[in-house]
């Protein structure tokens, strides 16, 4: 009963996500033309430069206070609703160094760079809102969300169970400075990092006594997903939706958290969306299709790794 309750809550997710995004995106007056290369990462229509535009570029004392403080709210409210519930009890421990390559086999190590993509993306918004220019919105950003990966890993540091793991900090780092790179580095021109989220499984939330879905690896998956629109000559680019991608997913089986002697990775080949495509011009909907651009939606999928099987609608298994 309790498993049926997740997968109504996680499908009603799913449709009310579906919904937001077809009134922000049929509401507004322009696609883009059939095979036109401009898309928003091309330099002559680039999303995030027109930030600039409309955006002062004098930093406000104030609004740079307002943005402080709401990261403190957010880093308060953090800690005391999932960290300290989390991993950080009473218990305590000499300072000291663990990279936990056993770990969910490594996949940790991209959820540590998924979340430093979401606190990079958020500091960006506030530094430029608050009048910093766009390169060093960006800039200031990235070395955010470095502080705050070494921060956690610092208080990791003290406990019995965990360590300071250098290659976490290294990948949320990496992960903070990925917008930065979507605006400056014209391979991200072609490619998205994606992340889904779907209970098939409750192997994790059976071991584990907080039940914090961040460490639930067996039913994340990790995505590149590749722009072919992009990627064709011009000629050929009349006969491709400019939306469609094709992305590569990688996860792991619920061995990882039933201490199966040999659990294994998976492997994906996808059918994905590219929501950048569609080209809204409002500013409220070019910035919620960026957001939603870092969620892989279902999709028909392939699993090619350890065995070969098909999904109409992965990550929802059937």
């Amino acid at each position: 009963m309790l498993r049926e309750w997740f997968r109504l809550k996680n499908l009603g997710l799913f449709f009310a996500l579906t919904l937001v995004l077809q009134c922000l995106v049929l509401s507004t007056p322009s696609y883009a033309a059939p095979y036109d290369p401009y898309t928003w990462r091309d330099s002559t229509w680039d999303y995030r430069s027109e930030d600039s535009t409309d955006i002062p570029t004098e930093v406000s004392v104030p609004k740079l206070v307002g943005v402080a403080s709401l990261t403190l709210i957010a880093y308060g409210a953090a800690y005391w609703l999932v960290f300290e519930k989390g991993w950080w009890d009473d218990e305590k421990s000499h300072f000291h160094f663990e990279n936990d390559f056993d770990y969910a086999l490594n996949l940790d190590k991209l959820g540590h760079f998924a979340a430093g993509v979401a606190l990079g993306e958020g500091f960006y918004e506030g530094y430029h809102w608050a009048g910093a220019s766009e390169f060093q919105a960006y800039l200031f950003a990235g070395l955010s969300a470095m502080a705050t990966h070494i921060a956690i890993d610092v208080k990791d540091g003290y406990s019995p169970e965990w360590g300071f793991s250098i290659f976490d900090v290294l990948s949320g780092t990496l992960g903070g400075f990925l917008p930065m790179a979507e605006r400056y580095v014209p391979l991200f021109k072609y490619v998205d990092l994606k992340w889904s989220y779907w209970i098939n499984t409750k192997a994790y939330y059976r071991q584990s006594d907080t039940g914090i879905f961040t460490d639930d690896y067996c039913n994340q998956t990790f995505w590149a997903s590749f722009k072919i629109y992009r990627m064709l000559p011009a000629a050929a680019r009349q006969f491709y939706p400019s939306w469609l991608a094709i992305a590569a997913g990688l996860s792991i089986d619920e061995g990882v958290f039933t201490h199966d002697p040999h659990p294994h990775r998976e492997v994906y080949i996808a059918l994905d969306y590219d929501l950048e495509a569609f080209r809204p011009q409002s500013r409220l909907a070019r910035q919620a299709i960026k957001w939603l651009n870092y969620f892989k939606f279902p999709a028909p999928t392939v699993q090619v790794y350890p065995d070969v099987k098909w999904f109409w609608l992965y990550p929802i298994k059937f």
